[in-house]
């Protein structure tokens, strides 16, 4: 799994390449989480790109066993996603309510996203 790891601000996150791999399966959640250990990093941006098509589709859900493994892990999470190419409004409420909370967010630019993972990481 390709990933680059950055310190900002005394803080390290792992940024997943975004064309180099997708997370498919809880296997691959928790492959992600043992890199974010070895990295010592407990925040990690992942990309629209990352995802399998199963982490939109609430049914399956796929999402709440990422948040749940990051919740446990302690591991902060920020998706860079396109909001233009979200069409189930039930994966938009859930958009909606990961911003307001402090473990997961999703973001439409890296930098703001950076911005949140290093700079917010005394608001816990």
């Amino acid at each position: 799994m390709p990933v680059t790891l950055h310190t900002a601000h005394n803080i390290n996150y792992v940024e997943c390449h975004p064309t180099d791999f997708v997370i498919q399966n809880e296997r691959d959640i928790m492959d992600l989480v043992a890199l974010c250990g070895d990295y010592e990093a407990s925040n990690v941006i992942i990309y629209e790109t990352n995802f399998s098509p199963d982490f939109f589709d609430l049914k399956t859900k796929f999402a709440g066993t990422l948040f749940q493994k990051f919740a446990n892990y302690h591991i902060r999470g920020a998706a860079i996603i396109s909001l233009a190419n979200i069409n189930s409004e039930r994966f938009k409420e859930l958009i909606v309510e990961c911003n307001r909370g402090n473990l997961f967010r999703f973001f439409e630019e890296k930098a703001a996203a950076e911005k949140w993972l290093t700079y917010a990481e005394g608001n816990r």
